[in-house]
């Protein structure tokens, strides 16, 4: 450290400059820290903690990543880069500085291939000298730019006269890049409204991006420079104002939360629960609060999982092809460059099964272990590859050689399912109650409106795997990251055509589900079981990350169009709904998400004339599949933004226009189940509150009005969800408790653990 700067290695991690710069905030006068504080904010963005503990800022500058989050602050403040290099057995050094023309090109820059970077200067900022960053990206935290800035600017001694400026931004072009005609013509102005609206102007000329431009949100992302240049505004005067140097009045008090940084509140947490009474036996676990039974074993990475099964002798890995195409024939199917390869033992394809072995699926058998002269979506698989390792296996997928005819339309939205009519068989189905018509020829008010909900990916820790293992007698063992076992166990048998009893499937315990695993895990078991079964060796698959999400689906997108009739007061009388989801290529759970979703629609409303219709719409997409609600939360989404609409409309408030459409004990639904117990206002007075909701209403409230860009808003959402199967033979389970004679207990059940601690729960049962 000098009196100028603080010098940093290039190689000396983001969080060991971090704890430094704050240590030098803590000691050193505001007016020289001002660069350090703007670091140690950005670094606050930056990725994970994790990522800190081991990046170094080095990386980041030669890595000239055009969204980097630390670029633009460095390139605003012309940083000092000390370079060495080797020629002719002598070193010598230079010094470079990050301002215009460092960056040469997408992630190249000045400095010589035959240079190294050895470190960095921080430097000390003066009283009249202000530097400000700001980064929008879709979440506030680990997550990457979608444009972000840097402002230094340094002023006449005592006014807001600018003397020197520098703007650099990120995510507007190949590289990090500066503004020097905006910033040229801002010398010798003062910083005020008037200014910074000539600099928007001024910006979105020379900041201009091509229609084609990498990332797409062109005109969002245009907007977002004039908004990060505004929150530059902002905060640097407010920092003038404190400083007394122009009124406080200069900026209104409305607006000077644009610029706040948002500071992530520390985590609280509570639990409620009974006590027990003092004389229950302490190793009762009833009604206690029982720790997770496998937290320990997880929290130290003792947990075993599919893939941590040690590898066996003899052992091949699985490598997919996957389809490039949404919707196209199969013109030539060639794995000899990949059966080549030293170490590459077979591939797989639909020729090594009938027809009738290949088609499965959860319910219906419309899909295929490998496509079968047509694929239906991008990521189906095509085939498989068996190799001594995992390396090999993918890299001999990619050498396989698929040709394709492209086929026409391909149907991806809900709109163009509808605008094709594109439906499975056996839809459209309706659930109807009372005379809807006569509802709204009655009505004192009609609306028409459309509401959707996309999908969700489903992002469990551990993706989808399977350990497949040949035993004697013709057995097959699998080892399997799925909720549904037993359906795996009837699968593989119908593949390999063995007797299911010689089949086997276990499944310990799933790092995260939440329904993505309870018929997709079918994708990756059948290759598995297939290849070993006919090799007779132990085959292993486990999807990398990008492989999961483009095989397997997601929550289902839903689009609602509905007719509702209500009167003055906001008392709903009649609703005509109509369903869409999108169930990707196949069917499998698809129907049962519909159905679930028409019978939740009202949520916790009593509607007295409703027609609900329901569509499955067949689109060229990965076959979307269970998800925690299982279509309940899409149908109460359309039911809350019907209420919302008519409380819009008459002028209530939401929380009285639910009160007076909610359910009573003894109304029967439009599916005919009368609601025996539906405590719903008390349930609702309590959550109210506990969570003295009319008082944050009212601070909500106050804060909206005194701040212009800076809003908070509360949300009520009570639900009514039905428990139970459809399907009324699921609606049983069973278990089996082994008591030996030194006192313990072993309890089996017909459940999986995938973290939602049913094991735990069975403990206490």
């Amino acid at each position: 450290e000098s009196e100028e700067s603080i010098y940093f290695g290039a190689a000396v991690s983001l969080m060991e400059i971090d704890a430094l710069l704050r240590q030098r905030i803590e000691e050193l006068p505001e007016a020289q820290t001002r660069l350090f504080q703007c670091a140690v904010d950005m670094l606050h963005y930056f990725a994970g903690k994790q990522i800190r503990n081991v990046a170094c800022l080095g990386g980041n500058i030669m890595t000239g990543s055009p969204i980097s989050d630390m670029n633009p602050v460095l390139t605003a403040a012309g940083a000092r880069l000390e370079v060495a290099s080797l020629v002719g057995g002598k070193t010598s050094h230079r010094t470079v500085h990050m301002g215009t023309g460092f960056f040469t090109g997408y992630r190249r820059n000045v400095i010589e291939p035959h240079e190294v970077l050895l470190g960095i200067h921080f430097q000390k900022t003066t009283p009249d000298q202000h530097i400000v960053a700001f980064k929008q990206a879709r979440r506030r935290d680990d997550d990457i730019a979608i444009v972000n800035a840097a402002v230094n600017v340094r002023f006449e001694p005592r006014t807001n006269v600018v003397a020197e400026i520098s703007m650099a931004f990120g995510g507007m072009a190949p590289t990090t890049v500066l503004a020097p005609r905006t910033s040229q013509f801002m010398v010798k102005q003062p910083l005020d409204h008037h200014l910074v609206e000539r600099v928007a102007e001024s910006l979105c000329g020379e900041l201009p991006l091509a229609a084609s431009a990498p990332g797409g949100m062109i005109a969002y992302r245009r907007a977002l420079v004039v908004s990060l240049i505004f929150k530059a505004y902002l905060s640097i005067s407010r920092k003038l104002s404190e400083a007394g140097i122009i009124s406080r009045d200069a900026i209104p008090a409305e607006e000077r939360s644009g610029a706040e940084l948002f500071h992530t509140p520390a985590l609280r947490s509570s639990q409620l629960f009974e006590r027990v009474c003092s004389e229950q036996p302490v190793c009762d676990p009833i009604g206690r609060p029982e720790v997770h039974a496998a937290a320990l074993k997880q929290a130290t990475g003792e947990a075993i999982y599919t893939d941590d099964i040690p590898r066996m002798d003899g052992e091949l890995y699985l490598g997919l092809v996957l389809s490039t195409k949404p919707r196209a024939k199969i013109t030539k199917l060639d794995a000899s460059e990949a059966l080549a390869l030293k170490g590459v033992h077979a591939f797989f394809s639909h020729k090594d099964l009938t027809e009738h072995e290949n088609e499965v699926g959860p319910v219906f058998h419309d899909e295929h272990v490998f496509a079968a002269g047509e694929v239906h979506c991008y990521g189906q698989i095509v085939g498989a590859v068996a190799a001594d390792n995992k390396a090999l296996a993918q890299r001999a997928a990619r050498l396989v050689r698929v040709e394709y005819e492209e086929l026409a339309p391909v149907i991806v939205t809900i709109e163009q399912a509808i605008e094709h009519g594109s439906y499975f068989p056996d839809y459209p189905r309706y659930v109807n109650k009372g005379n809807v018509e006569e509802a709204f020829a009655a009505a004192e008010h009609t609306y028409e409106g459309s509401c959707r909900m996309g999908g969700q990916e489903h992002f469990y820790l551990e993706t989808h795997a399977a350990v497949a293992v040949p035993r004697d007698s013709d057995e097959l063992e699998l080892f399997c990251s799925t909720q549904h076992p037993s359906e795996v166990q009837k699968l593989v048998a119908h593949v390999t055509t063995l007797p299911a009893h010689r089949v086997v499937c276990r499944a310990k315990r799933l790092g995260g589900g939440f329904g993505g695993k309870e018929s997709r895990g079918i994708s990756v078991a059948l290759p598995v079981a297939l290849a070993a079964y006919r090799l007779r060796r132990p085959v292993r698959c486990m999807l990398d990350r990008d492989e999961d999400m483009l095989i397997t689906g997601t929550r289902h997108p839903f689009l609602f169009k509905y007719k509702v009739a209500f009167a003055s007061d906001g008392l709903i009388t009649a609703c005509d709904i109509e369903c869409y989801n999108n169930a990707g290529w196949s069917m499998d759970l698809s129907f049962s998400v519909l159905e679930r979703a028409m019978y939740h629609f009202e949520n916790c409303y009593r509607i007295p004339n409703v027609r609900v219709g329901g569509w499955v719409c067949k689109t060229n997409l990965p076959s979307n599949t269970a998800f925690r609600g299982f279509g309940g939360p899409q149908g109460m989404f359309a039911g809350e933004h019907i209420i919302r609409d008519v409380a819009r409309i008459v002028g209530r408030d939401v929380l009285d226009v639910m009160r007076l459409n909610f359910y009573k004990t003894g109304d029967i639904t439009h599916y005919n189940q009368k609601l025996e117990h539906f405590p719903i206002e008390r349930c609702l007075d309590d959550c109210l509150a506990q969570s003295r909701y009319h008082e944050k209403r009212t601070e909500v409230a106050k804060f909206n009005r005194e701040n212009r860009w800076r809003k908070r808003g509360m949300a009520v959402i009570p639900t009514k969800y039905g428990i139970a199967f459809g399907v009324m033979h699921l609606n049983q389970a069973g278990a089996l408790i082994n008591v030996y004679g030194d006192g313990s207990v072993l309890l089996s059940h017909g459940g999986v653990e995938i973290g939602q601690g049913l094991n735990t729960k069975m403990i206490q049962c």
